[in-house]
């Protein structure tokens, strides 16, 4: 029997590449005291084949096409802008590809507002893919139905993180021409363990459940991007990074998976056909354009076949050539560098798995400093009275 090798966590990313690829079943996903899933084996029905092993897209080093060409772009829709986390290229990407007659695969939602892979055929059904989620989507089968898609023909545009789509990528095993793979430069991976402590403290806290969320709401503007939770019985949260919990222990590198802290694709040369990012500073690339602070989105094309999609795809686009050096060393940085590891780390976890309250947690691992608080209803203020806008033209 072989057993995947794991001997640090590091070494492992969770893209579900080979238990989908094991041809008797016998890997599951199963998730640690900290809420990530690893590969476990089932010694009685392992037949040695090795697919495993072979698959692992940390272990196996997958070619990548060395065309490249970068852009920043922004969708011509308003709603979808306002509602996106940057400039809204994925949902020209997605309406493309499903006007095209693609199925779109990425991260959403479910019912609970843990976050699954699904799939949509409809641009009514791809909504769901709107913004960033701060939380490793659970994939489940969506590797193996991805490939009997692919094999019969059907076209499929796969987004995901770096580490899923090399995965993707890997698991196939030879390309596809009715296949478009799209990754975001990603920070990190949360806990989606923390995830749903989280939850359970807001439904506490509010004595209602959850009925939205944005990680990314652009109720501030877009260079003030807050996380906004929405309950049932009508009240709200906006929060900032320095003072929403969850925020917090993603952005200070608390709640993360051990493979983020030393990841494997951190580079410009991706195996995928096209990245997505943020562009903080539009003027940087087009210095004639005022900046609104509505966002645009960073695209680097990375194949031929992403080349032709884009420009296809780009039709909806306000589209503008991008330096990539320049487009890397201010708004890509987690394109190529890992996030740090801090000792807090261990503390965090060890605090949330003994019952602590998340409230409590935060206090003592990752404090919100009393004058980010008062800066955090300042703001609220100044947006509640019509003010907001005005003090950021005096800033």
């Amino acid at each position: 029997m072989i057993e995947i090798d794991i001997n640090n966590k590091k070494d492992c990313c969770g893209c579900t590449a080979c238990s989908s690829v094991c041809p008797k079943n016998c890997i599951t996903m199963t998730e640690d005291n900290e809420g990530f899933l690893y590969p476990s084996v089932n010694a009685e029905n392992c037949i040695d084949c090795g697919m495993c092993e072979k698959v692992c897209p940390i272990k196996r080093e997958i070619p990548s096409d060395s065309f490249q060409e970068s852009f920043v772009a922004r969708i011509d829709d308003d709603e979808v802008l306002m509602n996106s986390s940057s400039g809204g290229a994925f949902t020209a990407l997605s309406r493309f590809a499903i006007d095209s007659g693609f199925t779109v695969y990425g991260g959403a939602y479910n019912k609970c507002f843990d976050v699954v892979h699904e799939s949509a055929k409809t641009n009514e059904e791809a909504k769901k893919f709107l913004g960033s989620k701060y939380v490793q989507s659970f994939l489940g089968d969506t590797f193996r139905q991805i490939k009997s898609q692919l094999n019969k023909g059907e076209k499929v545009l796969f987004s995901g993180t770096p580490c899923q789509c090399a995965g993707l990528i890997s698991y196939l095993g030879k390309p596809y021409d009715n296949l478009i793979t799209v990754d975001f430069v990603c920070h990190a991976v949360p806990s989606p363990k923390v995830w749903s402590v989280y939850r359970d403290y807001l439904n506490k806290k509010y004595k209602s459940k959850i009925k939205d969320v944005n990680f990314r709401s652009k109720v501030y503007g877009y260079h003030c991007s807050s996380i906004k939770i929405d309950m049932e019985n009508g009240k709200s949260q906006k929060l900032g990074l320095n003072t929403d919990m969850f925020l917090k222990s993603f952005f200070f590198n608390v709640s993360c998976r051990p493979s983020c802290y030393e990841c494997h694709f951190k580079t410009v040369d991706r195996v995928c056909d096209i990245t997505v990012f943020d562009c903080w500073n539009i003027t940087r690339f087009v210095p004639d354009k005022k900046d609104d602070d509505r966002g645009y989105s960073a695209v680097i094309v990375h194949s031929k076949k992403g080349a032709a999609f884009f420009e296809k795809a780009s039709s909806c686009l306000e589209v503008h050539k991008a330096d990539l050096d320049t487009l890397i060393k201010y708004d890509g940085k987690y394109a190529v560098k890992s996030i740090d590891y801090t000792e807090k780390r261990e503390e965090y976890f060890r605090l949330i798995n003994e019952g602590l309250p998340i409230d409590e947690v935060t206090k003592r691992v990752i404090p919100i400093k009393t004058k980010n608080k008062l800066m955090g209803k300042t703001k609220g203020f100044l947006h509640a009275t019509g003010l907001m806008k005005l003090a950021q033209k005096l800033k």
